[in-house]
């Protein structure tokens, strides 16, 4: 009975690892392409 408890909070716990590493990944994606709108839009502003 032990190690079925112990089975299903480490299935818990990994679910729980998939989900944030999903979303560091997504806010590290939205970040590079916030990152680019603001160089590219610096380099429109120095050439005009």
């Amino acid at each position: 009975m032990g190690l079925k408890i112990v089975t299903v909070l480490v299935r818990i716990l990994e679910g729980m690892f998939v989900l944030g590493s999903i979303g560091s990944f997504i806010v590290l994606i939205l970040t590079g392409i916030e990152d680019l709108k603001m160089l590219l839009g610096r380099e429109e502003e120095n050439h005009s």
